[in-house]
């Protein structure tokens, strides 16, 4: 009997171990998402299944049924439009904007010879924050230059890290070692979390992502804690 019981200590108290834990999550968090839950699969047992893309195509994702139990948007406003009186999203980070290929010198956001990734601003909550930084006066006189959109912030990385643009306008998260960009000079990146389904697995895995350890682990990424 003695050698029953390192296995009984792995099983997880409340009974519920197995469990898929369906997940929307924006683009911009997935990596970060990925490597701070490695550990709670392994501790619980359960699994994660992760979707990914920009904030704006999930969001209508769900709309048309798909069965999520948890979004992780890049936006406050967003998940707000999920929130009912048993749906309250909370701020789960918050994050910020740097120039990839910049070095340091965010003039060359006014050279119009300076080509340009951005996330596609009509889904990505990134890409609106990049055009209100576009759209300071000081960098009008590269308006004409070539403005290339990904579908997510990702693919504007990818676009920049391929050598297919000179610059790109992505999350912190993405290019740590950046130029960053004022955090005056865009509306501040709050990303909400909602819950869509519950469950004891899903309250048990938010929890985990709120706890100290994680929440270190989320700030070491990339991201400021929430205000």
């Amino acid at each position: 009997m003695r050698h029953l019981v390192p296995l009984l200590l792995w099983l997880p108290l409340s009974g519920w171990a197995g469990d898929t834990i369906k997940v929307a999550v924006a683009a911009n968090f997935k990596h970060t998402l990925e490597t701070v839950s490695a550990d709670f699969e392994s501790r619980y047992g359960h699994k994660l299944l992760l979707s990914s893309a920009s904030t704006g195509v999930l969001y209508s994702q769900i709309l048309h049924g798909a069965p999520f139990d948890i979004f992780f948007a890049a936006d406050a406003e967003t998940p707000a439009k999920l929130a009912s009186a048993s749906r309250t999203p909370q701020c789960y980070a918050r994050g910020s904007l740097v120039l990839a290929g910049g070095y340091d010198d965010l003039q060359q956001l006014a050279d119009q010879a300076r080509s340009l990734a951005i996330a596609n601003p009509n889904t990505a909550p990134y890409g609106r924050a990049a055009l209100e930084v576009l759209a300071r006066p000081e960098f009008a006189a590269a308006s004409g230059r070539k403005l290339v959109r990904g579908s997510n912030v990702v693919q504007a990385f990818q676009f920049w890290y391929s050598g297919g643009v000179d610059l790109a306008l992505v999350p912190r998260s993405l290019a740590p070692a950046a130029a960053p960009i004022p955090l005056a000079w865009y509306r501040p990146l709050e990303q909400h979390v909602i819950v869509l389904h519950d469950s004891e697995a899903v309250t048990a895995y938010l929890n985990w992502v709120r706890s100290d350890s994680v929440r270190s682990l989320i700030n070491n990424a990339g991201y400021e804690p929430c205000p």
